[in-house]
């Protein structure tokens, strides 16, 4: 079990970084773009997913992502039961992704209910996913035996950051606010960063995690 979750947490990370980083490249050759977007936030993730050139790839990435999450979830679940631990792992790993699925599936197509779905079901799957990185911090502090202090402060470092971009990006969930599209574009490419960078930090703890 230790195993599939440490393969499964290093591929969380690559799949996700190796797609955005394909879809960005095609831009920078086909429609010449010249950005870093976690830094100038030229371009937002959805533009570079929804093109014509990258659409598929970025659906086939991003929905593999989703089936290996939910495997995941449900391991990492029954490694923390079989320590007699209780969780919700299993559902709110499920919702998450299936919130993902759902962004994906509205990609690219312009009608005003698909555009609601996208922005509805993006904001719940980063929401869902932060509160799953606090969550799981949380019931590993349990295991605070097996698990070295390095390991915890950088899970703190990752979570402090992301709660940082999620209190500056948290007014474009309202509508009715004007939110500058380059800063909404600098969180939402950072913020998914470091969602995805902490699987690295699990892959290499449970790789060598003792019982």
């Amino acid at each position: 079990m230790k195993k599939n979750i440490s393969l499964y947490s290093i591929l969380l990370f690559l799949i996700p970084a190796i797609t955005l980083l394909i879809c960005l490249q095609i831009h920078v050759i086909f429609y010449e773009l010249n950005s870093i977007p976690f830094i100038d936030g030229k371009v937002s993730v959805s533009l570079i997913g929804r093109q014509e050139k990258t659409i598929l790839i970025f659906r086939s990435g991003l929905f593999l992502y989703a089936v290996i999450s939910i495997l995941f979830y449900f391991n990492i679940s029954n490694f923390l039961l079989s320590k007699k631990i209780k969780n919700k792992f299993k559902i709110l790993g499920f919702l998450a992704n299936l919130f993902l699925c759902i962004y994906l599936f509205a990609l690219g197509k312009q009608d005003f209910y698909y555009e609601a779905s996208r922005r509805i079901s993006i904001i719940f799957f980063i929401l869902i996913m932060y509160i799953n990185h606090i969550y799981l911090v949380r019931v590993l502090n349990l295991l605070r035996s097996k698990i070295k202090i390095i390991y915890r402060r950088v899970f703190i470092t990752i979570i402090l950051l992301m709660t940082t971009l999620v209190v500056i990006g948290t007014p474009w969930v309202n509508p009715l606010f004007d939110y500058p599209d380059q800063l909404k574009n600098i969180v939402e490419w950072n913020l998914f960063l470091l969602t995805i960078l902490f699987y690295i930090p699990i892959w290499h703890l449970f790789l060598n995690l003792r019982n």
